[in-house]
């Protein structure tokens, strides 16, 4: 008798995947053209224009620290609507900027929507998908964000040359006016959106806001993240002092492409070969193309590290992300969600920081070479450690 495979691709999985990618996409078209508009128009420094992506990663952290518990605590579709439409509240206040201070207000408050709005809609697409296709649905939700990396950086960087920051601010609100309607347009069941513990009788502690048995997942998110922030920071600024820097968004192109091609197959191979063998393969295919970034010295070689970089860093973040959420039990999705999310925002803080310093010391070059020696650390840490050790908190 075949076996007939269990649905994918509901309502509420396609709504709350393209809510993700409008998200994700107000992210990349303010991180694309923010530093002109702060730079251009309120002749602001490059400090001025660096510290917008801090503000908002100030926010995210401080939220996505309560967002898993507040998902997993309260009701999901009314999670859902507050913070979709307070981020469009936020969005629509771009129009009404008038000097660079409010940017970095609003950077924040960015911020913080979009950390709890995030979380939501992962946990509500994760908690709808049937058990037996867990693995291939996450990979397909990542997709979703993966197009935001290809569209939202063309669009912004289009619409503000063509047609100015005003219009750039209101297709912002148009963007958080549909956030809010594809979010929430078929609410979630009341089994999946009710939550399964008294909210009364919890007590405010760390394991409300953090799910242990994620821990050791989020841990080996840290390395891939803090090398990614190397990558979206670094590569375009190098291919600028290579003289090639209208070319820098095909690099984000080929990197995001591949992918979104082979993510259909990524999640099979999850869900039939286990995590050991994506994880083994991704960390590898990072690491050879971060070999091959920081040893480029002309545009080729750096366009041809996008596509490899892209199928490991492909490979790495949905298996890393499905096994911080399988770790957990059904009702602290939330917790384990918003755990590897924390990680992910933390490591590309720390990226941005800590890499902004090395390379006026040591070069593009030599930066990277850092940052590959960082994903095998990530490897060694992997087989070593985390492969070996991480069921026993499970216990």
């Amino acid at each position: 008798m075949i076996a007939v495979k269990e649905k994918l691709w509901s309502g509420e999985f396609l709504g709350l995947g393209i809510a993700s990618c409008l998200l994700y996409i107000t992210q990349y078209v303010l991180i694309a053209t923010l530093p002109i508009v702060i730079t251009k128009l309120y002749g602001g420094s490059d400090f001025d224009a660096g510290m917008a992506m801090t503000y908002f990663q100030i926010g995210t952290i401080s939220c996505r620290i309560f967002a898993g518990s507040i998902v997993d605590a309260f009701n999901k579709r009314r999670v859902l609507w507050t913070s979709t439409i307070f981020f469009f509240l936020v969005m629509a206040a771009f129009n009404f900027t008038e000097s660079i201070s409010l940017i970095f207000l609003l950077r924040f408050l960015h911020g913080l929507t979009f950390a709890i709005s995030t979380t939501a809609t992962a946990t509500g697409a994760v908690m709808v998908l049937p058990k037996s296709r867990k693995g291939e649905g996450v990979g397909y939700f990542a997709v979703f964000s993966n197009l935001a990396m290809v569209i939202g950086p063309f669009m912004g960087l289009v619409v503000l040359n063509d047609c100015g920051a005003t219009v750039l601010f209101l297709m912002l609100t148009a963007i958080g006016i549909s956030v809010c309607g594809f979010a929430n347009g078929k609410p979630l069941a009341d089994s999946i959106a009710l939550p399964k513990h008294d909210v009364s009788q919890k007590r405010f502690s760390v394991h409300n806001i953090v799910e242990k048995r994620s821990i050791p997942w989020a841990f080996l998110t840290l390395f891939v993240s803090f090398t990614y922030s190397g990558v979206l920071v670094f590569v375009p600024i190098m291919m600028m002092e290579f003289g090639v820097g209208g070319d820098a968004s095909w690099f984000f192109v080929l990197f995001a492409l591949a992918i979104v091609v082979t993510r259909p197959v990524i999640g099979r191979i999850y869900d039939r070969l286990g995590s050991p063998y994506l994880l083994y393969s991704g960390f590898i295919i990072f690491l050879l193309g971060m070999l091959l970034l920081c040893s480029s010295h002309a545009e080729g070689g750096i366009l041809w590290s996008g596509p490899i970089l892209g199928l490991g860093y492909g490979a790495l973040g949905p298996a890393l992300q499905t096994l911080s959420v399988q770790a957990a039990p059904p009702d602290r999705t939330g917790a384990a969600t918003a755990t590897f999310f924390l990680a992910m925002d933390i490591g590309v803080g720390l990226g941005s920081a800590i890499l902004s310093l090395l390379v006026e010391d040591i070069g593009f070059n030599w930066m990277f070479f850092v940052n590959a020696m960082v994903v095998l650390a990530g490897l060694i840490v992997y087989h070593f450690g985390i492969k070996r050790f991480a069921g026993r908190l499970a216990d």
